[in-house]
């Protein structure tokens, strides 16, 4: 009957050990991603580290959802390149219209330059469900597109976010911050979830002025410890108010 109860106590304690070692530390996690977090705001070659050595080669990055296209550009490289798509998120308004490599010129009868990306005089956001006509140059051939604009739920693979930090200039990364500071990390190793509330203040490229917000990030982890998805929610109106905008109809 003892041998019983000891063998019963050992298979228990043998099961205990295995939960726990696959599941993630609360304190390894919480961790994790303030250095995550950390990186993103110290330089270019961090964050790229950060993200190759951390990141599970499933994982990836929920943006935040809004309304239009569904592309991405690289607008270090707007002044001398012009708007040329490097990507375009799966199940867009985009997806079926536009293609890697195309050029925008118009856009709305509207030509696209730095400054016109810049002053919010073309037609990419606003009412979901409005067409939207551009003149887009593939292959030396301008050819005409419409896209009706649309809400636009990204997601970046790993692959993606590293090519996304790859193409950014590295002397450029931090020169807009003033200043950082993680406020809050709340861990559940239980769900591999941890969320981190961030300050920062930084200059605003558009118009010059300086801004504030609070950030709210969201990690879940595999039980590797590996992050698996990450994502921001941020206080994006505030941001517009404190530089000048105002939201009309």
């Amino acid at each position: 009957m003892k041998t019983k109860i000891i063998k019963n106590l050992l298979i228990a304690l043998i099961f205990i050990f295995i939960s726990c070692s696959s599941t993630p530390d609360s304190s390894k996690i919480a961790s994790l991603a303030k250095s995550w977090v950390t990186s993103s705001y110290e330089s270019k070659d961090a964050a790229l580290k950060m993200v190759t050595e951390n990141m599970s080669d499933d994982g990836y990055n929920v943006g935040a959802r809004y309304v239009g296209f569904g592309f991405n550009y690289n607008s270090d490289l707007m002044e001398t390149d012009g708007m040329i798509v490097t990507n375009v998120i799966k199940g867009s308004p985009a997806s079926s219209v536009l293609e890697v490599g195309d050029k925008f010129i118009i856009v709305n009868e509207v030509l696209v330059t730095k400054k016109s990306t810049e002053d919010g005089s073309l037609s990419f956001r606003g009412k979901p469900g409005v067409p939207v006509t551009a003149t887009v140059l593939r292959d030396g051939e301008e050819i005409s597109i419409t896209i009706e604009r649309g809400i636009v739920e990204p997601t970046y693979s790993k692959e993606e976010i590293l090519e996304n930090i790859s193409n950014a200039d590295a002397d450029k990364w931090s020169e807009n911050s003033r200043g950082y500071e993680i406020r809050e990390v709340v861990a559940d190793a239980s769900k591999g979830i941890v969320y981190l509330k961030t300050w920062d203040k930084f200059l605003d490229e558009v118009s010059g002025l300086e801004a504030e917000a609070l950030t709210l990030t969201r990690f879940e982890f595999d039980q590797n410890g590996k992050v698996l998805t990450v994502g921001n929610m941020t206080e994006s109106e505030l941001v517009l108010r404190q530089t000048g905008w105002s939201i009309t109809r």
